[in-house]
């Protein structure tokens, strides 16, 4: 009911859309994965772990070499968790020292199979009980929207005047913001700021200083990004980078 997968990935790597009839925790030791759904986009940096249920299409990009640990479980198997509430839903959660050592034990021979069984339950029952973090980044379905963005994503240009964003996207500065809001439940304004923090875990991932983490996403100064960092992550970049942060504060 419960299956393993170790894999080393090389920067650039690809796996294209597909999905799995059980529900997987996805893990990294070492790197980040970009992870996108039909509607969202998710950062999975070090030591965090993303939850993907089962049937779930996605597609993972890897940005820097990556060992990759996966856990599948069968739907059968989720559902007797019955406080696993999210179990549906895809989400983010720091790796805790618990459930890394889960996850790592569950490629450890030394461990006979009724031992595994019950670390699999422990994992799921752990996963309940950790807050969700919001490196999610909802991405819009309309084509010209999406190419627009992924120029943003891609090459760093986050100062771009909205009419040329416009024109990337084949539309009026007025139909982007509208239908952009539309689709994507924040304003583009919004999901701009939640963009660079969200490709700044990359960044902090590598060791790249704040400062020039705050000059490559282009914030008015080091102070801008950490205050911009703090309020959606509750913590602070090297806070983030040195230890798993808890909730955001209310």
């Amino acid at each position: 009911m419960w299956a393993t997968l170790a894999k080393t990935h090389p920067a650039g790597s690809t796996l294209p859309r597909h999905q799995h009839r059980a529900g997987q925790l996805v893990f990294a030791t070492r790197g980040v994965m970009l992870v996108e759904t039909p509607l969202t986009r998710w950062t999975v940096p070090p030591q965090r772990a993303l939850w993907i249920p089962p049937h779930h299409p996605h597609a993972i990009q890897v940005i820097s070499a990556t060992e990759m640990r996966t856990v599948y479980c069968q739907p059968v198997l989720v559902d007797r968790c019955e406080s696993f509430a999210r179990r549906n839903e895809v989400h983010a959660v720091a790796a805790s020292p618990l459930i890394r050592e889960l996850v790592l034990g569950l490629f450890d021979g030394g461990f006979d199979h009724p031992t595994r069984e019950l670390m699999v339950s422990l994992l799921l029952h752990t996963l309940q009980q950790t807050p969700s973090l919001p490196t999610h980044l909802p991405m819009p379905s309309h084509d010209g929207l999406r190419r627009a963005l992924m120029l943003l994503l891609q090459t760093n240009q986050w100062q771009l005047p909205m009419h040329e964003l416009a024109s990337v996207a084949a539309m009026s500065e007025r139909s982007f913001t509208r239908r952009f809001t539309a689709e994507a439940g924040l304003s583009f304004r919004a999901w701009r700021q939640r963009a660079r923090i969200i490709t700044s875990l990359d960044l902090l991932a590598s060791n790249t200083p704040v400062k020039a983490i705050a000059r490559i996403l282009q914030f008015e100064s080091p102070t801008a990004y950490i205050a911009s960092f703090r309020e959606l992550l509750g913590c602070t970049p090297n806070t983030f980078r040195r230890d798993p942060p808890g909730p955001p504060a209310p």
